[in-house]
């Protein structure tokens, strides 16, 4: 895989023709971990190659909905007055919603006065000041969840738009973000990337974090910080924290849900620079607390995403050791032995200590073959009284694998 990222042509060519021939199920998730974690133009250019091979990349020129608000101002006559009197998102976000503006009153004196009159779904006209009215269109637009479903690879074009959904096509360049590719990992649950360009360049989000992008950015036309989109509540860790000691994981997720989406893009931005070591530390809590809230409810592969997130952000901060420990556990979870050694091993670097570390390296070296390290490993977690669950069965196993070896004087360690 490393060589798919090689500035050499020729070695990434040879690189896909030895992958192309597996099959997708196999190679498609690992192609995909490797696009999320290097950010080199090489890499991305090879990686996108490889899963349009495969199908599981969609180019999203011809669905993506670029201009359109504008192309139906140019349509509609006076739609540069109704739309700087309503804001232009807001007139856009009820065009989404299907809501018809049947007339504005605007009082010149107090603007706040102005009357919006207008038509939903029932056909019965209503009237509501601006304010209230911005308000409506917005709570209404943040209810309209879409699930993407399940597809099958290879990819057709039509699939996109029922995979993102109208609404994120529509939102989207709003904030001048212009969609590039769309791609499926076939995995258990099904993984979900989107490729888009944004101020910052070109990105790639899992869906969960891309529409809580979004979902934001929509949000902070109300909170008048549209200038300002990727700003945080850190005080939110407080009470997702309370909201954890009380073991209330799905409010841990209320308080933090829009999370992933705001740290993907700020992470891309300089302002993750100018973070105080206090910020960070929050900002690793907070993607431990959610992360640990998702793997409560099952779905590893966001908990995952917000570790791998987190180690990206904080680095050498104090919560980083915790955020090694918890994705090593993770991918021991998954049977990913071979990436959790690594992890676990940085984690005991960074000050996780052997009570807990010890009996997960052990047996993570123990299912890759690594007697001798499982061995030494597992019998001083026995010998320091540590009772992990699973630990006297696994020390059970490397005894009788070591057996018929020439390191029988391990036996002799307790």
């Amino acid at each position: 895989m490393a060589k798919l990222a090689s500035p050499s042509d020729s070695q990434r060519e040879a690189a896909l023709v030895s992958l192309q021939d597996k099959p997708a199920a196999l190679v498609v998730p690992e192609i995909v971990r490797l696009l999320l974690v290097d950010t080199s133009s090489e890499a991305h250019a090879a990686c996108l190659d490889l899963l349009e091979r495969f199908g599981a990349a969609i180019d999203l020129k011809s669905t993506r909905a670029d201009d359109w608000f504008d192309r139906i101002g140019d349509q509609v006559e006076g739609f540069k007055a109704i739309s700087d009197l309503m804001g232009a998102r807001f007139l856009a976000y009820a065009m989404i919603l299907g809501l018809q503006i049947r007339s504005l009153s605007r009082d010149p004196h107090v603007p706040a006065n102005t009357t919006v009159e207008y038509e939903g779904g029932d056909g019965e006209p209503q009237s509501l000041l601006l304010g209230e009215f911005r308000l409506r269109v917005v709570q209404a637009l943040l209810r309209r969840r879409h699930e993407p479903p399940i597809v099958a690879l290879p990819l057709e074009d039509e699939d996109a738009v029922r995979i993102l959904g109208p609404s994120v096509l529509l939102v989207a360049p709003l904030f001048d973000l212009r969609l590039e590719t769309l791609i499926v990992s076939p995995e258990t649950p099904q993984r979900l990337i989107v490729g888009f360009v944004s101020s910052v360049g070109m990105s790639y989000l899992e869906w969960p974090s891309f529409e809580a992008l979004i979902r934001q950015l929509v949000v902070g036309d109300l909170r008048g910080v549209q200038g300002e989109p990727f700003q945080l509540d850190l005080t939110a860790v407080e009470n997702a924290r309370r909201a954890a000691d009380r073991g209330d994981h799905a409010g841990v997720i209320r308080v933090l849900e829009n999370w992933p989406g705001l740290l993907a893009a700020l992470q891309r931005t300089p302002v993750v620079k100018q973070l105080s070591t206090q910020q960070l530390q929050l900002i690793g809590e907070g993607l431990l607390l959610l992360g640990g809230a998702f793997e409560l409810e099952g779905r590893r592969l966001w908990s995952e995403e917000l570790y791998r997130l987190g180690l990206q952000l904080v680095r050498e901060e104090r919560p980083s050791a915790e955020l090694f420990f918890r994705l090593g556990v993770l991918l021991m979870a998954g049977e990913r032995y071979g990436e959790a050694i690594g992890l676990l091993r940085r984690a005991q670097a960074l000050g996780i200590g052997d009570d807990r570390v010890l009996p997960p390296l052990g047996r993570a070296l123990l299912r890759r073959g690594k007697k001798v390290s499982a061995a030494l490993l597992l019998s001083k977690a026995t010998a320091a009284g540590l009772d992990a669950p699973g630990l006297a069965d696994d020390l059970a196993e490397v005894r009788r694998a070591v057996e018929a070896t020439d390191v029988g004087w391990l036996l002799t360690l307790s």
